[in-house]
């Protein structure tokens, strides 16, 4: 599986995006809640800030991987491969 699309440094490179964006969400939740009240109790309020960003991350890692020949979770031209 080293060299195939579905490789170590894709699992990595995908891993670190969908991790970045769920951070990124995080950190604006504590933003947000420094500003205005919100129920944290309520499981949508969960979802919404953090859970649709990290999925939305997530399933564009995977669909880009599968659409492509390239091993990358980018839209953009790079490459997981580590080279």
């Amino acid at each position: 599986m080293g060299d195939s699309k579905w490789g170590k440094k894709y699992w990595q490179d995908l891993g670190e995006r969908v991790g970045a964006t769920f951070v990124g969400a995080l950190i604006g939740a504590f933003a947000l809640t420094g500003t205005t009240p919100v129920d944290w109790s309520d499981g949508k309020a969960i979802w919404a800030v953090l859970g649709v960003p990290t999925v939305v991350s997530l399933l564009k890692g995977l669909l880009v991987n599968l659409g492509g020949e390239e091993p990358t979770a980018s839209v953009v031209n790079v490459t997981s491969t580590g080279e």
